[in-house]
């Protein structure tokens, strides 16, 4: 029982100090790290349903949603506000969708990028 009481405890004190900081970075911890990416891209059925999510033409999942919320900042500041472990999450799905679904990249700029402002930060931030 004392073992157990033990490995609580510490289970507790191990959660209480890997939670982000701020409800900030709780965002962008459910965005970008949440739930594998790799998983979304690969499955294109998942990956759809994301997609259409993101240009209103069907409901959102919670994860969605909580994507499709941080699209407009995330391409306007480049992912300015992410930790080093997001970029790197975000430049390898960029890296991993773009060459795969152009149209679908095209449609996203069209809805969140309509002026062309973003894209080439985004492309620089690719390519670095």
């Amino acid at each position: 029982m004392m073992l157990l009481s033990l490995c609580l405890a510490w289970l507790m004190f191990g959660m209480a100090f890997c939670r982000p900081d701020s409800e900030e970075d709780a965002f962008y911890y459910q965005v970008f790290e949440e739930i594998d990416v790799d998983i979304i891209l690969d499955n294109e059925r998942l990956l759809r349903s994301y997609l259409t999510c993101f240009f209103d033409e069907a409901p959102c999942s919670a994860h969605a949603a909580a994507v499709k919320e941080s699209i407009p900042e995330v391409m306007s500041t480049v992912c300015g506000k992410c930790n080093d472990k997001q970029k790197a999450i975000y430049k390898h799905a960029l890296n991993k969708f773009i060459p795969t679904h152009k149209e679908d990249w095209d449609h996203i700029l069209r809805i969140y990028d309509p002026n062309g402002e973003y894209w080439p930060n985004i492309k620089k931030f690719m390519e670095s």
